[in-house]
């Protein structure tokens, strides 16, 4: 089977071929850092995508049409999706979403800096007649699947079952071994497994407004260019004219954790870096990171790491 065609509208214009090997074409996006596609045919109309970025930039969606069905997995990292109603919605590491066009987002962007996922892509007007009759023969129907879920009003987005997680997991590996035999049986697996989805089964998709989004993002930026300093959350949450509650419940969707957990994460990594790369006092990098002792320090370093700073420092 030839590769796919690669149309640059797909992905804008600074995207381009880095490799094609057969079925496989692989897609630098051409954003700062890094951002990879590789994308396999498997039908006519049907192919996978494994997604491998890391970058804090704002990506904008393409047009498609209005027959796609889009089933995606965050493997890693966390999406964040913004679409044209000003709405904005997350898929968390270990979770899964079935969208349609109508749903598809105008823009697409990583809170946590890296996303590494997987999306298998059924366009209905590139179907061929042998792919639909194969599709029927294994009692697949995405017009059936977009009505079913509600994919014309919002996402489905659950935590993969078991099911799903092995299905996705068996994708992935074939994926990496460029195995296409292995990827066409385990998409209409998975299809099929879509297929036996209900409304019911537990959607937890939740949209949230932009502007909400952009304080929190503010508030958070702020705090990691303060990090010596010790001003209080609730009043940065005050001054944003934000609900603290809500400022909570909003940062967890974003960035998968509670304000101060995701402060203490970063604190540390970024103490990781100061141990093996400089050679600071312990007691400095603590002060810096906003600790009033090393004991302070060495306990929170202690409770991400499992080892002590110094002997964190001497394994490096």
């Amino acid at each position: 089977m030839p590769s796919i065609p690669f149309n640059p509208d797909w992905y804008g214009p600074g995207a381009s071929v880095v490799a094609r090997d057969g079925a496989c074409t692989v897609i630098d996006y051409g954003c700062p850092g890094k951002g990879l596609v590789k994308s396999y045919q498997l039908f006519d109309g049907v192919q996978i995508c494994f997604l491998d970025f890391e970058t804090d930039a704002v990506l904008p969606s393409q047009t498609f049409n209005a027959e796609i069905l889009e089933v995606t997995c965050c493997r890693g990292g966390r999406y964040e999706s913004e679409y044209a109603d000003h709405t904005v919605s997350y898929l968390p590491e270990g979770c899964f979403s079935v969208a349609g066009t109508a749903r598809l987002p105008v823009s697409f962007s990583f809170p946590l800096g890296k996303y590494a996922g997987t999306s298998l892509v059924v366009d209905g007007q590139a179907l061929s007649a042998s792919t639909c009759w194969l599709l029927e023969a294994m009692a697949i129907d995405p017009a059936q699947i977009r009505r079913d879920l509600g994919t014309e009003k919002s996402c489905y987005v659950s935590a993969a079952p078991e099911e799903l997680q092995d299905l996705f997991d068996g994708l992935d590996c074939a994926g990496r071994a460029g195995d296409v035999p292995a990827l066409r049986l385990g998409a209409l697996e998975l299809l099929r497994a879509v297929a036996r989805l209900t409304p019911a089964a537990g959607c937890d998709a939740a949209y949230f407004d932009k502007k909400q989004i952009q304080k929190v993002k503010e508030i958070r930026a702020h705090l990691i260019s303060h990090l010596d300093e010790k001003v209080p959350l609730e009043t940065l949450v005050r001054q944003a004219h934000m609900n603290l509650s809500n400022f909570y419940m909003v940062f967890a969707h974003i960035y998968g954790e509670s304000p101060y957990a995701y402060l203490k994460r970063y604190k540390m990594n970024l103490a990781a870096q100061m141990l093996a790369q400089s050679k600071q006092k312990i007691g400095d990098i603590a002060q810096a990171l906003g600790y009033s002792n090393a004991s302070k320090f060495a306990k929170a370093f202690f409770s991400v790491y499992g080892v002590l700073p110094k002997d964190y420092r001497k394994k490096g």
